[in-house]
């Protein structure tokens, strides 16, 4: 039996991840507008996802420890902790276009001050879309009341700042090779060490209050397929596809989940925002096509 083309495989795993990062758009703003904190919920992410990474440790060789404080830090503790707390000041729309949305950009724009990796003309072009798209978003933000504006462009700039994050771990996952499963577990029991002693001890928490079927969706999805499932699906495709063409492909989220939120979430869109999601879905869409002819 022959075994499957590293490029397609490395699309399987692309499109599940977009079905559970669309789902985690909805589930996660429906937290934010929960009892929940958003320190609780990365708490669950990181607590269930460390029970289950437990379990596969003995089968892994864990990296050095650098390498696990940097996959803790960006892929970890700063990309949870930034757009959980997003989720609680800004509508799925705009989580939408910043998180996956804006991952291309970032991810180009670090990769190039960082590694001297310049995008392609193509590429750029695609870029250009995305970067479009943004700025649409913003625009929506700033046409809001005052104070609904400055509670939204908090979310919006921890939106970016949790996209630049997880731009940064693309980026390490292809200078630190290694399995899905060993990433997956790394990052997970590196950021339940860093994180929770943190939060049981300092931080703010309503876990006592909250009902008990909010808890259980936020543990399944953000610990079990956001965190472990996604993330070995990531790392794989990372790995086949290169990390600048997943983030690329990772851009056909916005389209999805913001249009899934207006019948979930009840969060109708506007027209920039609307705009905003054609332009980084055109965006991803064109930047698909460069890369599969490359």
């Amino acid at each position: 039996m022959s075994k499957p083309h590293p490029t397609r495989s490395g699309l399987v795993a692309v499109f599940f991840t977009i079905c559970i990062w669309t789902g985690f758009i909805l589930v996660s703003r429906y937290g934010g507008k929960g009892v929940l904190t958003g320190w609780d919920v990365t708490a669950l992410r990181f607590g269930v996802g460390a029970l289950i990474a437990l379990f596969f440790l003995p089968r892994v060789t864990l990296p050095p420890y650098k390498v696990i404080l940097l996959f803790s830090v960006f892929g970890g503790v700063g990309y949870a902790v930034a757009v959980y707390a997003g989720f609680r000041m800004a509508p799925a729309a705009h989580a939408a276009v910043l998180l996956p949305g804006a991952l291309p950009f970032a991810t180009a724009v670090i990769a190039w001050l960082w590694l001297r990796q310049k995008p392609s003309p193509a590429q750029r072009s695609a870029l250009v879309l995305v970067f479009i798209g943004i700025t649409l978003t913003a625009a929506d933000t700033l046409s809001h009341g005052a104070h609904l504006t400055g509670m939204q462009m908090l979310g919006d700039l921890l939106f970016l700042c949790g996209s630049s994050s997880w731009a940064v771990f693309t980026l390490l996952l292809r200078r630190y090779p290694m399995s899905p499963l060993t990433a997956a577990v790394s990052t997970t029991l590196g950021s339940a060490m860093l994180y929770l002693p943190v939060w049981w001890l300092f931080l703010p928490s309503t876990l006592g209050q909250a009902p008990l079927a909010e808890i259980a969706i936020q543990a399944i999805y953000q610990g079990v397929l956001v965190v472990f499932v996604a993330m070995m699906l990531y790392t794989f495709a990372v790995s086949r596809l290169g990390g600048q063409t997943v983030a690329l492909l990772m851009a056909i989220v916005p389209g999805l989940s913001a249009l899934a939120a207006v019948p979930v979430l009840g969060e109708p869109l506007s027209l920039l925002t609307l705009a905003g999601l054609s332009a980084v879905t055109m965006g991803a869409v064109f930047g698909a096509r460069v890369s599969s002819r490359k």
